[in-house]
């Protein structure tokens, strides 16, 4: 049973089941924190303003979740107040509210009720909801996804976590340090993404002493000296984690060329994520990808070509009301040029396609002109140089960015999608983390950009059919020269106009 279910609600959206180890259900909190998190959370004590750069994947939240629940439980005397955590999506905030939850079961704290907080305005298009526990103390832990004007006005403790990943961090920032003026505090922690993230710069500014603060880093190495190693053994099923230096090089070998940022907290020069994941996360829909509730709208379909090694993706997009929705999914490993070629025939015969964009580079030369040959001129070649991918890109993000865009909810299809980096403070180019091509990234730039180009208009001259009818007016005899009717290509469904 979740812990959440424990003290009297049902299990929230996503979060993984938070459970105390059994070997520290006993334990003192001390023995509970790494000495890292114990350090950090000493500072968080006594600090206005901490801002924390860390390595991926280290249980600092889970530490922060524990200082959450005794700050909110305890008494204004003893130093008590509200806790309000921001992770950049819902789920993450689901997640740090159940192990709150947990750690307030674990330490016997008089936990009143966990349940939903309403946030708005009276002026905003939609209210935003956060998750709360509510204490016997009078204070509350909230959490809820990254939104500047939930924190105006508000008092207490505020943690916004993996910060260099959120929308509009500088005015979740500038929010939240308005709380400093009645006393609150303001935590900031983050893995990094760029040396031109405003997370990084915040940093800059407190260690140059431009912003009034502390700063502390945790490196990967770092926790690893303080048991962190240790502890993943201990929760996990015995035998199941390989001998520490295995274990740690197959950690670094998964991060590759990310590994100097993701653990060891350097920042890319000039690098940082191409799309955000809170806005790939909004664009995401359990009816998107489902070819069943295609509606009959016109679709625009993205196609990377590959042959071995990489996915061959092909991804129709239906417009429905200036949306563009996946219909289907066709991501196929080694699969021959002529099965890639009937899977978007068979789109052809199924869709109202509008237009196709298709990777034209090296192999795909002739692809495309195979394709051409059969359905005209709706497809389209596209050279994969610096500039055009840059333009198609663009094409995505926009999409991304304006949240008229939808897919499935899916880790492969968010980890390929943030696959692609910035280079260079002004985005003026792009690369491919890992030196891994990103399929699905590219298929989907490359039909958001199909979509931006818009239906070719065709005129036409009509000529009589076969069985000498006017296909205009079938009742009009009057002569006309042929034309180019029978010819044309335009938008058909099931091979008919």
């Amino acid at each position: 049973m979740s812990d959440l279910a424990a003290l009297g609600i049902g299990p929230l959206p996503k979060q993984e089941k938070a459970e105390l180890p059994e070997a520290l259900k006993s334990a003192p909190i001390a023995k509970v924190l790494l000495k890292y998190q114990a350090r950090a959370l000493q500072l968080v004590s006594t600090t206005a303003l901490l801002v924390i750069e860390k390595s991926r994947r280290i249980g600092l939240t889970w530490g922060l979740a524990a200082h959450a629940a005794l700050t909110a439980a305890s008494q204004k005397s003893q130093g008590g107040m509200n806790v309000w955590y921001m992770g950049y999506d819902k789920d993450m905030a689901a997640e740090f509210i159940d192990a709150v939850a947990m750690f307030a079961k674990a330490f016997g704290a008089a936990a009143m009720e966990v349940d939903e907080e309403v946030f708005s305005d009276g002026n905003e298009k939609e209210a935003i909801t956060g998750f709360r526990i509510r204490f016997a103390s009078g204070f509350k832990v909230v959490a809820l996804p990254s939104v500047a004007r939930v924190l105006r006005g508000k008092q207490g403790l505020v943690i916004i976590d993996e910060a260099a990943f959120h929308k509009n961090l500088a005015e979740v920032i500038k929010a939240a340090l308005a709380l400093l003026i009645w006393g609150g505090r303001v935590v900031i922690v983050s893995t990094h993404d760029g040396v031109d993230n405003p997370f990084n710069l915040l940093l800059d500014d407190v260690r140059a002493g431009r912003r009034k603060g502390r700063a502390m880093r945790i490196t990967f190495d770092e926790a690893l000296e303080d048991g962190l190693y240790e502890r993943v053994k201990m929760v996990s099923p015995p035998g199941s984690v390989p001998p520490k230096d295995e274990w740690v090089k197959s950690i670094r070998d998964t991060y590759g060329e990310d590994a100097e940022e993701e653990l060891d907290c350097v920042p890319k020069t000039g690098a940082g994520a191409w799309l955000k994941p809170e806005d790939i996360a909004a664009c995401e829909h359990p009816d998107a990808g489902k070819r069943e509730l295609y509606q009959g709208g016109l679709v625009y379909i993205g196609r990377d070509v590959a042959r071995r090694g990489d996915k061959a993706v092909i991804w129709p997009f239906e417009e429905v009301r200036g949306i563009l929705w996946l219909r289907e999914r066709y991501e196929e490993r080694n699969a021959t040029f002529a099965a890639q070629d009937e899977a978007m025939d068979g789109m052809f015969r199924f869709y109202r396609v509008a237009r196709a964009r298709v990777d034209q580079t090296g192999m795909g030369e002739k692809v495309v002109e195979d394709a051409q040959a059969r359905h005209g001129d709706r497809v389209e070649g596209v050279l994969f140089t610096g500039p055009s991918k840059l333009d198609l890109a663009s094409a995505l993000r926009r999409r991304v960015e304006s949240n008229t865009i939808r897919w499935p909810h899916s880790p492969i299809i968010r980890s390929d999608l943030m696959a692609v980096k910035r280079t260079g403070g002004s985005g003026s180019g792009l690369v491919e983390a890992g030196g891994v091509h990103p399929d699905l990234f590219w298929a989907a730039a490359l039909a958001c950009s199909a979509a931006d180009r818009g239906v070719t208009q065709y005129a036409y001259s009509p000529v009589r059919n076969r069985y000498g009818i006017w296909p205009d007016d079938p009742d009009d005899d009057e002569p006309r020269g042929r034309g180019s009717y029978e010819s044309a290509r335009g938008l058909r469904s099931g091979g008919t106009w």
